[in-house]
């Protein structure tokens, strides 16, 4: 095989490589909304059923300033009135309602509970911009109802969902906030699923979690799960240290980041932080 021959299959080969991994970078950057907002549906008639099937739930809908409509359910937990709230955001594959037997045995805490845009029956796209934007037209929301005690409503997100949590924790006076499975920000979790992607050149919503928490005076509950596969450790106890207010960790042994709502001390902890708000 001649000089020649040789350069010329160094160079195709070295052309295949740069076109699979330009395939590879471009995938990656199309397909993130796909990848981040799995969108779950629900259906009308699934809803009614929910609605008799949950006696203590209110249906609800919320109108965003952009004329988008949200809808969720308020669990009405308490005999008091006004109620003590907690509001949830669910992660990246979650309908809310699936939630709702879960959430009924928080003691004496009512629990506002409302799809991301584009899921179940809210209207709308999902964005970063578009979670934090109606994170905070929740809260406003539910803050004027007479039957909630506004000045003791606090926030739970649960993986993406803890990216709003952070933002309404961060932009409203709220008396706690409930972390599960947290991440410090999704590029650097990204980055190190894609290490050889510039994903902070490409990502399109970064969720900055610890950026946030640096200015949060709220005591923070976090729920971390021993065999998490999804957000590894070093990443949740990265938001963990730059909370500036008071924070707890509560370690999940041999639970993973599907199943740890399964540990007996995953709903006893949640009581016993929201008791002593």
């Amino acid at each position: 095989m001649s000089v020649n021959q040789i350069l010329k299959y160094i160079i195709y080969l070295f052309l295949t490589i740069f076109i699979l991994y330009g395939l590879y970078v471009f995938l990656f950057y199309v397909n993130q909304e796909n990848d981040l907002f799995q969108e779950p549906d629900l259906s009308r008639e699934k809803a009614q059923e929910i609605n008799a099937e949950n006696k203590k739930a209110e249906e609800l809908f919320i109108e965003t300033e952009d004329g988008t409509s949200l809808h969720g359910w308020l669990l009405n937990n308490s005999n008091h009135s006004p109620s003590r709230l907690l509001i949830y955001f669910g992660g990246n594959s979650e309908e809310v309602s699936r939630t709702l037997p879960e959430f009924e045995q928080l003691n004496d805490w009512s629990v506002l509970l409302v799809n991301h845009r584009g899921y179940g029956l809210s209207e709308g796209t999902p964005s970063e911009a578009a979670l934090f934007h109606d994170a905070k037209a929740i809260y406003d929301f539910i803050s004027e109802r007479e039957e909630i005690d506004s000045e003791h409503i606090a926030v739970m997100g649960r993986s993406m969902g803890t990216a709003p949590a952070t933002h309404l924790s961060k932009e409203r006076n709220v008396a706690g906030t409930v972390l599960v499975s947290p991440y410090d920000s999704r590029t650097r979790v990204m980055k190190d699923r894609y290490p050889l992607i510039p994903v902070e050149r490409l990502i399109r919503h970064p969720f900055k979690v610890s950026d946030k928490a640096e200015s949060i005076e709220s005591p923070l509950l976090a729920l971390l799960a021993s065999e998490d596969e999804i957000i590894p450790t070093e990443h949740s106890a990265a938001t963990l240290a730059a909370w500036k207010g008071e924070s707890q960790k509560v370690w999940l042994e041999g639970y993973n980041h599907n199943n740890l709502q399964s540990s007996p001390d995953f709903w006893k902890s949640i009581q016993t932080f929201l008791d002593e708000l």
